[in-house]
């Protein structure tokens, strides 16, 4: 087939152009934007003393706790009523903008004064260092902003505005950049959080004027009419949606206040932070992803085929696999790039159970936006709350073992969440059988932890390890393609 006539073929599908040219642009923004940003991160972990990083990191972890609570799940609230309005109903689209944009604001401000107030408590008797109280507040301040430029996004995609999103996430990744790596190095923590902080304010201030750009393309305006009615109408669909992640956030708080809270605690967290920063990437295409398909099938005109049931199930998975096996292959890498004060030996363990971890959380993808097209946000609770639990109960037990028990708890909550909520949501009609019950998926996650194996255990063997790689990658390949054509038939 030429490469005229595959052009063709694509230009005659809507949904093939909205899938490939939103991803496009939503991949590309999230690549620039996350990669700019785990740059950044990789550099504050090579500036800062490691220590430092886990104060940071720590900090980080406590404004995306109280984050939830400042945004309560407006942003997705947005998208979903923006996209099923857009077209046939502009004037309640526009009042459902006006509505989320104003009441994040005031939700935002609220926790931020909360956090400002009580911060010299939360850093002495749940952060174990009075230091941080100053770079609490900071953090506070930036929340607001945050909470503002996710609603924002959210807006842009529900008008499927992918190219907008695009622009404002690389604004975003090179003004963070600069502000962390330009903060870190005159000011320490202090100094990187501040300059989080300028970048996010000047986002905010871009992603306003695209939006009022899109909003006057698609010949929406913004209004506040029946306030009061489409706030009820946001939080019917965004306290269901907004519970999974609050119970989320909160456990990864107090995880780390029980990591920290250990013997050279913060130097465990930051080994564990700096990590992850890979890890962390492959999930950026995940997102990309996801948010060109959740408009799409959103959309009341939108048809559903095999080849795009496929990709809506699988595809966020598999290009993880296809990023995740360079770094499981030479995780070397991940050493060079941090640095001769990170111990590989450390290193290597976890970060093959964090991409484990990840490749779970991105083979969910196509259920998760099931949950949201269908309004069963409730079951998502039930599924974070078993996560919530499990993680707690077995990292309270393993927490002497610091970064790596902190790993593995994460693993094992994710392994038992798939196996039991998956398939209950299978049982539920949410989800077709196919993306749990066949061999090739199972086989598929086999050669997966055995190539995650082999590269932690076999780690000082590099021809040995090069050799059974080498294998396990060509079997998995061809899983894949076993996978496609099966799901071709059932889908």
């Amino acid at each position: 087939m030429s490469l005229l006539s595959i052009k063709a073929k694509i230009l005659s599908s809507s949904f093939a152009k909205k899938l490939i040219l939103g991803t496009f642009w939503m991949t590309f923004g999230s690549l620039m934007s996350r990669g700019l940003l785990s740059l950044a991160s990789i550099i504050l972990a090579r500036t800062l003393s490691v220590s430092e990083y886990g104060e940071f990191g720590m900090i980080k972890s406590t404004i995306d706790n109280f984050l939830i609570f400042a945004s309560m799940g407006i942003g997705l609230t947005t998208t979903k009523y923006i996209s099923e309005l857009k077209d046939d109903y502009k004037e309640d689209a526009g009042s459902i903008l006006g509505a989320s944009l104003s009441l994040v604001v005031v939700l935002s401000s609220i926790v931020a004064l909360l956090i400002a107030l009580f911060s010299g408590y939360i850093s002495t008797s749940f952060l174990n260092n009075d230091n941080l109280q100053i770079p609490l507040i900071i953090g506070a301040i930036t929340l607001v902003f945050i909470s503002l430029n996710g609603t924002q996004m959210g807006a842009l995609l529900g008008f499927q505005a992918y190219r907008k999103n695009s622009i404002s996430n690389i604004l975003q990744g090179v003004f963070l950049f600069l502000g962390l790596v330009i903060g870190a190095y005159f000011g320490s923590v202090k100094g990187a959080l501040i300059g989080n902080l300028i970048a996010i304010f000047a986002v905010s201030l871009i992603l306003q004027k695209l939006l009022q750009n899109e909003s006057s393309i698609q010949q929406i305006k913004l209004n506040f009419s029946n306030w009061k009615t489409n706030v009820k109408k946001i939080y019917k669909f965004a306290i269901p949606a907004s519970l999974s992640t609050i119970i989320v956030a909160p456990t990864i708080w107090f995880l780390n206040t029980l990591l920290v809270n250990q013997p050279n605690g913060y130097k465990e967290l930051g080994l564990y932070s700096a990590v992850i920063i890979f890890s962390t990437a492959i999930q950026m295409f995940n997102g990309a992803i996801s948010n060109v398909l959740l408009p799409i099938f959103l959309s009341k005109s939108e048809t559903k085929s095999p080849k795009k049931e496929f990709f809506n199930y699988f595809g966020s998975w598999i290009i993880s696999i296809a990023i995740a096996l360079p770094l499981l292959l030479f995780p070397e890498v991940v050493g060079f790039a941090l640095g001769d004060k990170f111990d590989e030996k450390q290193i290597v363990p976890i970060l093959g159970m964090s991409i484990i971890t990840t490749l779970i959380i991105t083979s969910k993808s196509g259920i998760s936006r099931d949950l949201i097209v269908k309004n069963k946000m409730w079951l998502s609770v039930f599924s974070m709350g078993q996560w919530a639990i499990t993680n707690l109960a077995v990292f309270y037990f393993i927490r002497s073992y610091g970064a790596f028990g902190f790993a593995f708890s994460y693993l094992i909550s994710y392994v038992i969440n798939y196996l039991i909520f998956v398939p209950y949501f299978i049982y539920k009609e949410i989800s077709p059988k196919i993306v749990f019950y066949n061999i090739w998926n199972l086989i598929i996650w086999i050669l997966c932890i055995a190539l995650s194996f082999v590269s932690v255990y076999f780690y000082s063997f590099l021809i040995l390890r090069m050799a059974l790689s080498f294998v396990l990658v060509i079997l998995i390949l061809f899983s894949i393609f076993k996978l496609y054509k099966v799901c071709l038939k059932k889908l």
